[in-house]
């Protein structure tokens, strides 16, 4: 209960099975430093919305803490 009160049911995302083309491109383009995507000069950051078409998983709870 304490980790569920803390980060919410984040341990959901454990069930989300990944593309793994996707998760490759994410890998490959995936800028940890600024916490972006980098496309030759371009930076992208998805918002959830778009988090939840690429993982197929509903974000839009407003009950859960992302």
């Amino acid at each position: 209960m304490h980790f569920r009160d803390k980060y919410g049911n984040v341990a959901q995302l454990l069930f989300i099975k990944p593309n793994d083309a996707l998760l490759k491109a994410m890998v490959r383009f995936g800028d940890p430093t600024y916490r972006c995507f980098t496309f030759n000069e371009m930076d992208m950051i998805p918002t959830i919305e778009e988090y939840s078409t690429f993982f197929h998983y509903d974000f839009r709870d407003p009950l859960r803490i992302y």
